[in-house]
């Protein structure tokens, strides 16, 4: 399991980060309608620890996220109090049951959008 402990790596050739840089430049609207933009990826993006289970939290900026896959969506809802393998407490996360029994839970306020493929 990979954890964030917050530290901040130096840029390349000693460049400081943030410095330089003009997001009024990027195409389009400017910096909000840069970042406002959907992140998509597949379930087989997403590794399950051994239980086959898959935890998405967000850091407070509420990301839309799209989750594309083949498998059948067999149950969904919303978890009553549960511990995952890492000790996380996802009660009150909405879930998502997938017919290979893979168990998606992600954070209330999220915005994550599931897309079949079949």
């Amino acid at each position: 399991m990979i954890v964030d402990d917050g530290t901040e790596l130096p840029m390349p050739d000693g460049t400081q980060a943030g410095a330089d840089l003009d997001f009024g430049a990027v195409e389009g609207s400017g910096l909000n309608s840069s970042l406002d933009q959907t992140v998509t990826l597949t379930l087989g993006e997403l590794l399950p620890d051994s239980n086959g289970e898959i935890v998405i939290v967000n850091a407070g900026d509420d990301p839309q996220l799209q989750i594309v896959t083949e498998l059948k969506l067999l149950e969904s809802g919303v978890a009553n109090d549960h511990l995952t393998e890492s000790g996380l407490q996802v009660g009150g996360f909405n879930y998502w049951v997938f017919e290979d029994g893979t168990k998606l839970f992600y954070a209330p306020g999220m915005s994550v959008e599931l897309q079949h493929h079949g």
